[in-house]
């Protein structure tokens, strides 16, 4: 026969439950929440059948701290209420309990019987031990781990509203482990495919140290495409983290981050625990959400700015430097000869590739995308900076060994237009000046780059 503990502050509901079941569990009885887990571990009851509301603790804390124990990881748990009690699935799931029942089921047969079968049908089953003594400290502990649980995950959670602006969220979650730990140093690694972002607050290290520690603890890293590092670094120091603690940062086992302080902390870890959850939906939150900006800013293929984006910076491009604005319009010769010859795959490669040499050519003033198919776009802000870039591009171009890419021969060549803003032009208007140059270095043989009545290159082509 199965045991089950009654626990109820109401001598009322003990005595009725008491004759209820006794005929078909062994029962015993407990006045309080207290005297409730006090007898669990004194019999080792399979099912706990307890009040929501007692004057010592309540059964869901009641709930809580037996759950913490191996021994009752199996037991069925049910939490009685009465009407006036506002519960849900919620509260079942927080306080671990199986299943909340309104006392009002006593008065109909129908859910009666449903009760019944409910603590019948089910394989509910204790272990027991003779491992722990239980006591009031201990029960106290347990409640107050699992609120301040609940206390820190809330907090964590509550940083989702600053998901767009992810340096002051990621300032904010610093200042959270500053209070509670005091730390010196705080880093932070947030990992997704198309940029890794991290932060130092009182760090001091090189980049390159940092970024190495911090992906050492990781087990398997996404590689991003580029790296973006914000806060306190300094290239020229010297100084190593040496005592520090770390705390790897998942999301259903995929690695979104990692979370790294200095100095050496004797509850880092148990701390941490609590906020694990929170803090992978957090990063993954921030990763996802990377992701997303940059897919709605970058094109897929190259990772240069799309042919939307580009328009919004040559605006903005033109409000800053105004005349010294300078644009190229840069396009593969014969590609569609490429895609037809060797395939759509091998021609992404040539983009992609055409793309790095762009990216490795320019200064971080340039802004370059892709403007559409083969076709690319740069913004200098000075016509020099353009010719010297230009030319750099099409060396490398010239020097590269495409055979790697196309298995045979065939060079790949561009053709490139290069213009000048004018005042009062519109951007149309500017896109259209360099478009022209690109059309008759096209026209003109291909393989070249016309420059629009920039005498400093009279022995390169010029229009």
């Amino acid at each position: 026969m199965k045991k089950i503990l009654l626990v109820d502050d109401s001598k009322f509901w003990r005595l009725l439950l008491y004759d209820l079941l006794k005929s078909n569990f062994e029962v015993y009885i407990a006045d309080s929440g207290f005297d409730g887990i006090k007898k669990a571990f004194e019999y080792y009851p399979d099912i706990i059948l307890t009040d929501y509301n007692m004057p010592d603790i309540s059964g869901i804390f009641l709930s809580i701290v037996l759950r913490n124990y191996d021994e009752f990881k199996n037991s069925g748990i049910f939490i009685l209420t009465s009407s006036d009690d506002k519960l849900n699935d919620f509260w079942v799931k927080k306080s671990g309990a199986n299943k909340f029942f309104s006392k009002s089921i006593f008065k109909e047969k129908d859910k009666l019987d449903d009760f019944f079968i409910t603590l019948k049908m089910k394989d509910f089953y204790s272990i027991k031990t003779n491992n722990h003594k239980i006591s009031r400290e201990k029960i106290y502990e347990i409640i107050e781990q699992k609120l301040k649980s609940e206390i820190f995950q809330k907090e964590i959670l509550n940083l989702l509203k600053y998901v767009r602006d992810e340096k002051h969220l990621v300032f904010r979650l610093y200042s959270f482990f500053k209070d509670l730990f005091d730390v010196d140093s705080f880093f932070a690694l947030l990992l997704s495919e198309s940029e890794g972002r991290i932060y130092s607050f009182n760090g001091n290290v090189s980049k390159n140290h940092a970024k190495a520690l911090l992906l050492s603890y990781f087990e398997k890293p996404t590689i991003p495409t580029t790296w973006t590092f914000i806060g306190d670094f300094n290239d020229n120091s010297s100084k190593k983290i040496k005592e520090h603690e770390k705390f790897l940062i998942k999301f259903e086992n995929k690695e979104e981050g990692i979370i790294l302080v200095e100095p050496r902390l004797s509850n880092f870890k148990s701390m941490t625990d609590l906020i694990s959850t929170s803090l992978g939906v957090v990063f993954n939150t921030l990763n996802n959400f990377k992701e997303y900006i940059n897919a709605s800013i970058f094109d897929g293929l190259t990772e240069l700015y799309n042919k939307k984006n580009l328009i919004i910076k040559i605006e903005e491009f033109v409000k800053k430097y105004s005349t010294d604005s300078t644009i190229a319009i840069i396009d593969i010769d014969n590609f569609k000869s490429v895609n037809d010859k060797y395939g759509h795959v091998v021609g992404d490669k040539v983009l992609k590739k055409l793309a790095e040499i762009i990216k490795n050519s320019i200064d971080k003033n340039a802004i370059a995308g892709r403007y559409g198919g083969e076709e690319f776009i740069i913004l200098f802000n000075s016509p020099d900076v353009a010719f010297t870039s230009i030319e750099k591009i099409f060396d490398t171009i010239h020097k590269t060994d495409w055979g790697d890419i196309l298995n045979d021969k065939r060079k790949i060549t561009i053709s490139c237009g290069v213009s000048s803003y004018k005042m009062n032009q519109t951007i149309t208007d500017f896109i259209d000046s360099a478009d022209k140059l690109l059309y008759k270095a096209k026209k003109d043989g291909k393989d070249r780059y016309y420059f629009e009545n920039y005498n400093l290159m009279e022995n390169k082509y010029i229009v």
